[in-house]
């Protein structure tokens, strides 16, 4: 049984996530509908930019992190998983985009491709990069 603790943990790693996906979704449908652009460039653009509140937010909120970034410890291992997310979504996404060619059908392909890795992000982060023993 989760501790307090933990269980806190779990519920701000929810609330980020909450908070910082509509910020992606918003991005990729300015990206593909309003400026155009393929949903390739959507896809990796809006990936790219909603990691940043993405990584701060989890680190400092969820994790409580507050000393200086480690980039080899954190940031690189941190992006590697967002770029996987990216490179599964984008798949989805491209697939989407053949079918349906509609912003919905992007919308909901790159939210499926990363809810998929979505627990197991929690887990990496938890245990490998922000865990307590350095």
């Amino acid at each position: 049984m989760p501790t307090k603790n933990e269980l806190r943990k779990k519920i701000r790693y929810i609330s980020v996530s909450v908070l910082t996906a509509p910020v992606g979704q918003i991005l990729l449908f300015l990206f593909f509908v309003v400026l155009d652009l393929s949903a390739f460039a959507s896809n990796v653009l809006a990936v790219t930019i909603s990691t940043i509140p993405n990584y701060l937010l989890n680190r400092l909120w969820v994790w409580k992190r507050v000393r200086n970034h480690s980039f080899r410890n954190e940031i690189l291992p941190y992006w590697v998983i967002a770029f996987l997310g990216l490179a599964l979504s984008t798949c989805f996404v491209l697939i989407a985009n053949s079918e349906w060619n509609h912003w919905i059908a992007i919308n909901m392909a790159n939210a499926t491709g990363y809810t998929i890795l979505w627990i197991a992000k929690y887990f990496i982060l938890d245990r490998y990069i922000f865990s307590e023993a350095e």
